[in-house]
């Protein structure tokens, strides 16, 4: 089976038993609005040399069960004053284009204010907390989400195998989906690096794309971290496999 048709059937499964998953500690995703997400575009995913997965906290609204890609990201709407998913665009058209030689430029175009741009085309999209989204859940609540469904959380991030993941305000609930400490170290250029099904994954640990620095702040702390990001790993100080 094609590796894009198989992440389809394998994600739709897995959504389909964490939706009817039993209740633990409060939570119950089956009399909860739930919401799907992964990859945004699983056919040109795959054969992308860079992969970044955005690891945020939580979706919301709606008043039955959805799908972030197909009801939210692959839409042609005009992104209006949310700034998450236009930050999420200029984050990913730096991603896609830095070197160790080259850091792109800060760009905001007009096609990066609406959804189903070419960037968002390029991503993957993890959310934490499947069901009962809030505006601003405590951090307390989205950890009680990430311990309850690590299992799951794991075998989506799994399936849609990223070389980049960006968490949005969101490393300690990857150490808790990934059963170990990523940030075992401080390190002041924000980037951690794991392994995934065999090969090296770089983690940037960075803000949540709706905080209220500015854009071309928020792009370059981001990019510029990546890049040095790109150089240790290009000089091969990788951590080791920490399984």
């Amino acid at each position: 089976m094609e590796r894009t048709e198989k992440y389809i059937s394998d994600i739709e499964l897995l959504f389909q038993e964490w939706k009817n998953k039993a209740p633990s500690d409060d939570i119950n995703h089956s009399k909860n609005v739930f919401i799907r997400d992964g990859i945004v575009c699983p056919e040109q995913w795959f054969s992308q040399k860079v992969r970044p997965l955005f690891l945020l906290k939580e979706a919301y609204h709606g008043t039955g069960d959805w799908d972030l890609i197909k009801d939210h990201l692959l839409t042609k709407e005009k992104m209006g004053k949310h700034i998450t998913w236009k930050r999420v665009s200029q984050w990913t058209q730096g991603l896609l284009h830095t070197s160790t030689t080259y850091l792109c430029p800060f760009r905001d175009e007009a096609a990066m204010h609406y959804f189903g741009n070419e960037q968002l085309r390029q991503i993957a999209v993890v959310n934490v907390k499947k069901s009962d989204g809030a505006k601003d859940s405590k951090k307390d609540n989205i950890l009680q989400y990430a311990q309850c469904d690590c299992t799951e959380l794991r075998r989506e991030i799994e399936l849609i195998d990223p070389t980049i993941i960006v968490c949005g305000y969101t490393i300690t609930s990857l150490n808790i989906i990934l059963g170990y400490n990523i940030k075992d170290r401080q390190s002041s250029n924000l980037y951690y690096f794991t392994r995934l099904n065999g090969h090296d994954v770089i983690v940037l640990d960075y803000y949540h794309p709706s905080n209220r620095y500015p854009d071309i702040m928020n792009y370059y702390g981001l990019i510029g971290s990546y890049q040095q990001a790109l150089i240790c790993q290009e000089k091969g100080c990788v951590q080791g496999d920490l399984y």
